[in-house]
């Protein structure tokens, strides 16, 4: 089982934030010296930020309090309606997040998979963000990995350098990003479309959404693979809207989705041999292979390092 600290850790941005406790809580005040943004949300790169065993002990704190048999220190959706209940804080209404036309996104379900044993924790900040998105996803990375007989660190690699995180923190929805060319290959028109981060990204589904809701759904990729809704056909749905309701439910359907594409297209040899070139041109395409191919040979790098110093990415 996770430590309280690995927990509370991996739900900030996906079970809650910021503004989802009371600011009179003391863990409040914790976490805000994290957010260096002041944006009220926990981004991965302020994670390292927040004494993550100071807010722990205040989560068990609440817990003692109010008497809860066998007190965890996870800050769970039990203990959050506690807090409210204590400070007289309404609960966020609902569990929707965002609705585009008719596509109706939620809280996921299962937003982390953290795989037992203590926490990685890293030196710097590539290793940093390899440890993180063990520490969320092993559970499922891992799993799958031993399942499809694939190496769990190129895994681990290649979704370090997709995405790094399989929802937004700030605002709990799954990574996503627009693809305009593939959306005029499939509607026959073009949209106003921007760059800068998932908030713009969204603005993008939703501008494309408007206008051919199927196109927008095809040619936008998704979550900790970074999967194109046109491939969808590798996973065990029927729909790229399909994909993307799971997707948003749970990261281990976003894991699938990428042991579904490297099976189905015979990627595993390319990932075995650590042939970076091979594997980039038929998995992100032919346009960035040195970028990509070198991108991943510096993850491996850097998972190599972490061995050499003890970390094990086993479960």
């Amino acid at each position: 089982m996770p430590s309280p600290a690995t927990y509370n850790r991996s739900a900030i941005g996906t079970l809650w934030n910021l503004r989802d406790i009371p600011v009179e809580w003391p863990g409040y005040a914790i976490l805000l010296k994290g957010d260096r943004d002041n944006d009220l949300a926990i981004e991965p790169d302020e994670l390292d930020g927040v004494d993550w065993i100071a807010f722990s002990e205040a989560v068990g704190d609440v817990q003692e309090e109010a008497g809860v048999k066998d007190p965890d220190s996870k800050l769970g959706p039990n203990t959050l309606k506690l807090l409210r209940k204590k400070y007289g804080e309404k609960p966020s209404a609902g569990t929707v997040l965002k609705t585009v036309g008719d596509l109706v996104l939620k809280k996921s379900r299962e937003p982390v998979a953290p795989p037992a044993g203590p926490e990685l924790v890293g030196r710097n900040d590539e290793e940093r963000r390899i440890c993180s998105l063990w520490n969320r996803y092993g559970a499922a990375i891992g799993g799958q990995a031993s399942q499809y007989g694939i190496p769990v660190e190129s895994a681990l690699a290649v979704f370090c350098v997709e995405s790094g995180t399989a929802y937004d923190p700030g605002a709990g929805l799954v990574i996503i990003r627009f693809e305009p060319h593939i959306f005029r290959k499939h509607a026959g028109k073009e949209v106003v479309w921007g760059r800068g981060g998932q908030k713009t990204e969204w603005r993008n589904f939703e501008t494309a959404f408007g206008v051919n809701p199927e196109a927008a759904l095809l040619a936008t990729s998704y979550g900790l693979p970074q999967l194109m809704g046109f491939n969808t056909w590798v996973t065990r749905f029927k729909s790229a809207r399909e994909m993307v309701l799971a997707f948003q439910d749970s990261c281990t359907e976003q894991v699938a989705g990428f042991f579904g594409f490297v099976t189905k297209n015979r990627l595993e040899r390319y990932i075995v041999d650590r042939d970076w070139r091979s594997f980039a041109r038929r998995y992100n395409g032919p346009a960035n292979v040195d970028d990509y191919s070198c991108k991943l040979n510096r993850a491996m790098k850097v998972i190599v390092s972490l061995q050499q110093d003890g970390a094990t990415f086993k479960l």
